[in-house]
């Protein structure tokens, strides 16, 4: 008999983000896409809708933008809505730890922006480092 074929390689490592977006009385209005940054053409690499999204990315630099096609922003005269972007802060690899990093606050958020809000982040990401205590 002949040796089994040879397994798969595994995917690269990535860091899982998940963007949570609670919508204002108007979700038809609400999108959002992460693209490279800097962008150049063709590099738009998922897109969803007011229910939010998750997904896996390899270390580099990404821009997040959520857009509302009525240019009113998710905050406030249509409601109180808002988005969050988390990711975890330790390596996951597909299909494992499905889950952001215990105790990982959102790295990004926000509500009132008008028709859009772009903003870049990097994976994996580093948290600035905290601020010194004032001195005596």
């Amino acid at each position: 008999p002949s040796p089994p074929p040879p397994s798969p390689p595994p995917p690269p490592p990535c860091t899982w983000f998940f963007l949570d977006v609670v919508a204002d009385n108007f979700p038809e209005e609400i999108s959002w896409n992460i693209s490279t940054e800097p962008r150049m053409k063709g590099d738009l690499l998922l897109q969803g809708d007011a229910s939010g999204g998750e997904g896996c990315l390899p270390d580099g630099r990404y821009r997040l933008s959520v857009i509302d096609s009525a240019g009113d922003g998710l905050c406030c005269a249509g409601g109180n809505g808002y988005f969050a972007l988390t990711v975890a802060r330790e390596y996951n690899t597909w299909p494992y730890n499905m889950r952001p990093a215990a105790n990982s606050p959102p790295i990004l958020n926000g509500s009132d922006f008008g028709g859009s809000a772009s903003i870049n982040f990097t994976v994996p990401y580093l948290a600035p480092p905290p601020s010194p205590p004032p001195s005596p």
